[in-house]
């Protein structure tokens, strides 16, 4: 019988987000003058350079910058009681949805595991800054109390659910995009369907020239572009500049897991013509490769698939290389 896998992190943290209001109050640090935004876009764009500071500045001979203001965050919270109810709602939606009768829900505690194996970017080391929701305790509590929450340190909330789904008939439900390159059938909560990531798949762009896919192609993809959410980028150790559309120009041929990993070999070889040297985020010097990086961000890209599992090392790549015939 099949088993609801839920990603109980995403629950807590987008219903504690819409249990609040956030707004910005600047303050013109001259003037003492205040005045309140939806938020820092609404204030100076997403350039910096626009939103109401860009308008103001077009008719000024003398324009303001961005350190003439103080930015305060002010956060609404609704009743604790509306943030407990959106998430009775989401999980009776998402076990429904699914379609099994019984679920686990996992929810992570601490730092990833990953933190400690990344060298040149902090993994998730750019969500340091970011506010926490209000209601985030109430919501831990309430999941743990009512929906009987796995609470794990070590492995991520993400490593248990793949685990859990990993070459089951089971559903992991979540809205991660991480999920949609593991070997899983994938409830998609923001697409309200399940998917089979249990192949090759494929990728696309879409109208907006985003790069979507499932399958392993989209791990591969992951691996040759980065994840800004989670904090790592192929180009991290040189100057080349790189983004997705790049990593899909050169990825989006691949017919199978052989070519896919040419394509990476291909990726890293371009981004790493000659070994260089990089500060990472501990402040340390580090001589990095095209080997280096592809195995370094491998690791931050892949889930584990059991509590067994471990990173590669540049051996495991090579092997890799072998079994698929790539040309290193």
């Amino acid at each position: 019988m099949a088993h609801a896998i839920i990603d109980l992190d995403y629950v807590k943290y987008t219903c504690a987000a819409v249990g609040e209001k956030r707004t910005i109050i600047v303050t013109h640090k001259a003037s003492g003058n205040t005045k309140e935004f939806a938020n820092r876009t609404a204030f100076y764009g997403r350039d910096k350079k626009s939103g109401w500071l860009g308008e103001r500045n077009a008719s000024r001979t003398s324009p303001f910058s961005i350190d003439e203001f103080e930015i305060e965050d002010v956060q609404t919270p609704e009743p604790v009681e509306n943030a407990l109810h959106t998430a009775k709602s989401t999980l009776e939606r998402a076990i429904a949805l699914s379609g099994c009768k019984s679920y686990v829900g996992y929810l992570g505690q601490g730092d990833s595991f990953r933190r400690e194996e990344s060298t040149i970017l902090e993994y998730k080391g750019n969500r340091k800054d970011l506010i926490k929701p209000i209601h985030l305790d109430a919501l831990t509590e309430y999941l743990i109390g009512r929906w009987k929450a796995k609470v794990v340190t070590g492995l991520e909330a993400d490593d248990w659910c793949v685990i859990d789904c990993h070459d089951t008939d089971n559903i992991l439900v979540g809205v991660d995009k991480d999920y949609f390159g593991c070997n899983v059938h994938y409830l998609n909560m923001n697409e309200n369907k399940t998917i089979n990531c249990k192949t090759f798949g494929q990728l696309r762009l879409n109208d907006k020239k985003k790069v979507k896919g499932f399958g392993r192609q989209f791990f591969y993809f992951q691996v040759a572009s980065g994840d800004s959410i989670d904090n790592y980028k192929a180009n991290s150790g040189c100057e080349t500049k790189w983004g997705e559309k790049s990593a899909y120009d050169m990825l989006a041929g691949a017919t199978n897991d052989g070519e896919a990993i040419q394509a990476l070999v291909n990726v890293y070889k371009t981004l790493y013509p000659e070994p260089t040297e990089v500060e990472g985020w501990r402040k340390d010097i580090i001589t990095v490769d095209w080997m280096y990086m592809l195995t370094e961000n491998w690791n931050m890209a892949r889930m584990f698939t059991s509590p067994n599992d471990k990173f590669y090392d540049q051996q495991d790549m090579l092997n890799l290389f072998e079994m698929y015939g790539v040309k290193s």
